[in-house]
């Protein structure tokens, strides 16, 4: 029995012991519980099995907190965050009518709403569908949505429109039953941003900008990193030797995910996700070894490339007003601090890209910090469209303290969080604005309610993941910070630097923090080469926090 692979032909044959999920899973396949969510619509919330909670992810939906309390959550499908101003008006009716009246901008460019009952779902599904949105896949072992560049195809600087390869990845894995029984969640990013800001160093799969020097002629494809993921145990995904054709994506994205699939670890479910199967597979044999392993699988022999660009700054996201390659059109990128939004704002945000976007062009993008851009603004609307903006109080020129921050939902909603994180930075930011703006340079600061890191922490300049701690006695909330984390160029997971600071005291701490760094630095150093350089002990030693 120990010989045996624990891969998808020994669980179907019953080889392995079964982990209560995969025994679900080949009960009964995710996207087949369809027809349960309408039945469970007009039987109620008691009535739902045990393992349909599970299933029900595949559509995006799961059990808000506390799990008996009969609400739910739900993720829409929404390819490289791209929406109509149609689409941004139904999102916001939807939110108004069901969720309470606001939404979420998750970090995979997608919308989550809450407060959601099991029998006002089918009727979601229906106005979902009316303007051409889906959720299967939004959650689930499944590949989850496909996250892009949100200025592709109008960035000037981008080395590839991304768009196409990022639709037919998108298309072809969307409700496709020959992946709808993954390991685990399979997250794939599709760009060709100069900055790879669709973060491919942290996806399980990711195609990133790529250009080469052929016979004299340059041709522009794509370069893939494979086997990223952050979570409890963060991996950074491995930069494989070869140069892909924009027609190759979705064969390789095919041979990738049949990989995946049929020998992804399934004996334990932490560690199901591919970042475990290629790490192995390094240690085996090196990089060489997994592009040979994917090159079994595809009709065409995989074009060696070892010229990669050093990307200096990946976690840029285009917020403030931009000239687009496209004439006199520019984008707009809009701050929503935590990717929340209220008080019908999403549909307010549509009526302004349907006034002043160019003629049958208009189209929002949501973004992977949780903001959104309004695109194809003509020069001449650009006065009035930042009126208007104005007029709303939404920030289009935010400081960098409110453009850098990223929150996962925390405990308001989530059953896995242990603090409240969302709630908590809002307040934060107002705090730091009002007390710190001495400090003027980029900074990025993340919330993540639990080491599951919806909030991705791990690669923030300052993370913060929920914890618990007492203060005299009564149990509060607070959070372990880490700093010195990036991608891009010397990429790397922060570290540990604080245990348990008390929730109420993180803006205190992340001034004292930002002193020390203004104090030591050396000109020109920004926070991540500073906690490069410098070791913790010291910057702890100079923080003399109690």
């Amino acid at each position: 029995m120990t010989d045996i692979q624990p891969n998808f032909a020994a669980v179907k044959q019953g080889l392995i012991p079964l982990t209560p999920q995969e025994k679900m899973k080949l009960d009964k396949d995710g996207l087949d519980v369809i027809h349960d969510i309408y039945r469970y619509a007009k039987t109620g919330f008691a009535s739902i099995d045990a393992d349909d909670f599970d299933r029900m992810k595949w559509y995006g939906v799961y059990r808000q907190k506390p799990k008996d309390s009969g609400y739910f959550m739900m993720r829409l499908r929404l390819p490289g965050g791209q929406v109509t101003a149609a689409q941004a008006a139904k999102l916001s009716e939807i939110a108004d009518r069901f969720g309470h009246g606001f939404c979420d901008i998750t970090t995979r460019m997608t919308i989550q709403y809450h407060w959601l009952r099991i029998e006002e779902i089918p009727a979601i599904f229906s106005e979902l569908a009316t303007v051409g949105i889906a959720t299967s896949g939004a959650c689930g072992d499944i590949a989850r949505n496909v996250v892009a560049c949100p200025v592709a195809g109008i960035d000037p600087e981008e080395i590839i429109d991304a768009t196409p390869q990022m639709l037919e990845v998108n298309a072809a894995l969307e409700n496709n039953r020959d992946f709808s029984n993954l390991p685990r969640k399979y997250k794939i990013s599709v760009s060709g941003c100069c900055i790879h800001c669709a973060q491919p160093d942290i996806n399980c799969l990711g195609f990133f900008g790529l250009k080469r020097t052929v016979n004299g002629v340059e041709e522009r494809g794509y370069g893939i990193k494979v086997g990223g993921g952050l979570s409890s145990s963060p991996h950074l995904a491995q930069m494989l030797p070869v140069f892909v054709k924009p027609e190759q994506v979705w064969p390789v994205t095919e041979a990738v995910s049949k990989i995946y699939r049929d020998q992804g670890y399934r004996h334990q479910r932490q560690r199901a996700r591919l970042k475990f199967l290629i790490a192995d597979w390094v240690k085996k044999g090196g990089v060489e070894y997994v592009t040979e392993e994917i090159g079994k699988f595809l009709s065409f022999k995989l074009e060696r490339h070892t010229d990669f660009p050093v990307i200096k700054d990946q976690e840029t996201d285009h917020i403030g007003i931009h000239k687009q390659k496209q004439g006199d059109l520019y984008w707009v990128g809009i701050c929503f601090p935590g990717g929340r939004i209220r008080n019908g704002t999403l549909a307010k945000v549509g009526a302004l890209a349907a006034r002043y976007c160019a003629a049958g062009l208009d189209q929002i993008r949501l973004t992977n910090k949780q903001n959104l851009i309004i695109i194809n603004i003509p020069e001449a609307q650009l006065a009035a469209l930042k009126a208007d903006l104005d007029a709303l109080g939404l920030d289009y020129q935010p400081t960098n303290f409110r453009k850098g921050c990223v929150s996962c939902t925390g405990i308001e909603f989530c059953n896995l969080a242990v603090a409240e994180t969302k709630n908590r930075m809002l307040e934060l930011i107002t705090q730091l604005e009002t007390n710190s703006g001495w400090y003027q340079d980029k900074i990025r600061i993340h919330f993540s309610g639990c080491p599951s890191s919806c909030g991705q922490h791990q690669i923030a300049d300052i993370g913060f993941r929920g914890a618990q701690t007492k203060v005299n006695g009564v149990p509060v909330d607070a959070f372990d910070a880490f700093i010195g984390g990036r991608l891009g160029k010397d990429r790397r997971f922060n570290s540990l630097l604080k245990g348990k600071i008390i929730a109420k005291d993180v803006h205190l701490f992340i001034d004292k923090l930002l002193r020390v760094y203004d104090i030591g630095k050396q000109p020109g150093e920004t926070f991540a080469d500073y906690t490069d350089r410098v070791k913790k002990d010291e910057i702890l030693a100079a923080l003399d926090w109690k």
